[in-house]
């Protein structure tokens, strides 16, 4: 028997045995040296059991989420009457439901660039069904305000008991309106079945963004998914334009759109339709890097920084201009090593997935592989954390307000509906209740680590470990010197353009 004939059937073994991923001593002290800006304990990599472990449970959280956390096809948490999960009493988080619906686009997208070359699926891949049905959801989306284009957080059927106990109540009830709160709204015409939520909202956009140029990315033999891609690009700039990129929902709730997320979604949409959108683009972009680059809030609201992250990974992948290619992938660099000490797997997936090399960098290394061990497989349940009373626990107080002063292990975190938005520094908080959430977060930066190889194929060896890149560029991508890192079967580095 070959060597890797039989390293594939220990892997397979281990997929069917319920191990979990436990990170040795080395390890765990390697994230806490990480979260206190101690890098002197190297990244002990993960072993094949442990890699096996890591895609069971992206299979686990990919057939939960879709068998009860696609609502009309959109993303949703679900509030159960018990953890039996017999009954659903209400859907939760919909105000963010699109942009995790969007990343989910983009999560299958990298799932699919890491498979497609798999020669035990027979027939179409199967991220193309569930990009193909996403997509149908996303044109819902986009036709369901009667202002073709626009984005709301959510659209669902009016008579649905769960929702409607979401949308009575969302934005606070109204009373002219009995049933409705303030920022939701019934359909017309042909949309007069449903509700959609209004109240705009950037993460929205940038999230479905990052899913559409995903899928401009890699999939590129299935014309038909192309063109409606296109189709939805084109629907979403239009609108933006007639509205003097405002985000309008039309019912007196606006917002200005930021020059990272107009040049964001003017990049795509100059993939698509460069006669009608790359002047403007090129105008937009001059304004974005004008301003200094964003910077990372450690003791506060993480959201921020993470969809800042997701513009720049869709603008360095899209761009075809070398010079402001290198630009944005420096911006990313800088924020991802800014934010390293926050332990955000997401921040570091994009920052590993915006280079056709990978950078060689063990703290991005060790916060995707060591945070996702650590996370919990299907299903997600809500919890409430709070270490306020813990003294081994440092603690620190900015802007009034008491902050872990590192970065908690995620076990220690408060469950969020997805973690990475959620800072690594709250002391307190979450909910002790059966509400399931639906993994998107793990399954966004499991697919883009494995598509960068920064968690190998579970089938094979991992690599053998390389020295952390040393702080500089390489003239030609921008990213720290680094040998790629392909690993057999993972999806490699050698990304095709748009």
């Amino acid at each position: 028997m070959s060597f890797r004939i039989l390293w594939s059937l220990l892997a397979a073994l281990s997929l069917a045995l319920p191990a979990e991923a436990q990170l040795t001593e080395r390890q765990a002290k390697a994230l806490d040296g990480i979260a206190r800006e101690r890098y002197s304990t190297r990244w002990t990599e993960l072993g094949t059991n442990e890699l096996a472990t890591l895609r069971r449970r992206a299979d686990g959280h990919l057939d939960n989420l879709r068998d009860r956390h696609l609502v009309g096809g959109l993303v949703a948490s679900v509030r159960y009457a018990d953890k039996d999960r017999t009954s659903v009493v209400r859907y939760e988080a919909l105000e963010d439901s699109a942009a995790w619906t969007g990343l989910l686009l983009a999560a299958h997208a990298y799932r699919f660039a890491v498979t497609r070359d798999d020669r035990s699926v027979v027939g179409d891949n199967p991220s193309l069904p569930a990009i193909r049905d996403l997509l149908t959801s996303v044109e819902t989306l986009l036709r369901a305000t009667g202002r073709p284009g626009y984005l709301p957080r959510f659209v669902g059927r009016a008579a649905d008991p769960a929702y409607a106990k979401f949308y009575a109540t969302y934005g606070g009830e109204d009373p002219a309106r009995p049933g409705y709160g303030r920022l939701a709204f019934q359909g017309t015409g042909t949309n007069s079945g449903v509700v959609w939520l209004g109240g705009p909202s950037r993460d929205q956009y940038a999230g479905l963004n990052l899913g559409f140029a995903a899928v401009l990315q890699f999939v590129r033999n299935d014309q038909k998914i192309r063109d409606r891609v296109t189709a939805a690009v084109v629907q979403v700039v239009e609108r933006l334009q007639a509205d003097k990129w405002l985000l309008d929902d039309g019912r007196g709730n606006v917002t200005f759109v930021t020059p990272a997320l107009a040049a964001a979604v003017l990049r795509t949409g100059a993939v698509v339709r460069p006669d009608r959108y790359a002047a403007l683009y090129v105008q937009k972009t001059r304004a974005f890097l004008e301003l200094p680059a964003t910077g990372l809030i450690r003791y506060g609201d993480s959201r921020l920084g993470a969809f800042t992250a997701v513009n720049l990974l869709a603008l360095s992948r899209m761009e075809t201009n070398e010079t402001r290619r290198l630009t944005y992938q420096d911006r990313l660099t800088q924020l991802w090593r800014d934010s390293g000490p926050q332990l955000n797997p997401l921040v570091a997936a994009c920052y590993m997935s915006a280079f056709n090399s990978t950078p060689n960098d063990f703290t991005a290394q060790a916060t995707l592989q060591g945070v996702l061990s650590q996370y919990p497989d299907a299903p997600r349940w809500s919890a409430a954390h709070d270490v306020s009373d813990d003294a081994t626990v440092p603690k620190i107080e900015v802007g009034g307000v008491k902050w872990a002063q590192f970065a908690q292990p995620l076990d220690r975190r408060p469950v969020a509906p997805f973690q990475w938005v959620q800072s690594a520094y709250r002391i307190g908080g979450g909910e002790d209740a059966p509400v399931a959430h639906p993994g998107v977060d793990y399954l966004l930066a499991f697919w883009m680590a494995r598509e960068a190889s920064v968690i190998p194929n579970e089938d094979f060896v991992p690599p053998v470990k390389l020295a952390p890149a040393a702080r500089r560029r390489s003239p030609d991508t921008n990213a720290p010197v680094t040998s790629p890192r392909k690993v057999p079967g993972s999806g490699g580095n050698n990304r095709p353009k748009p």
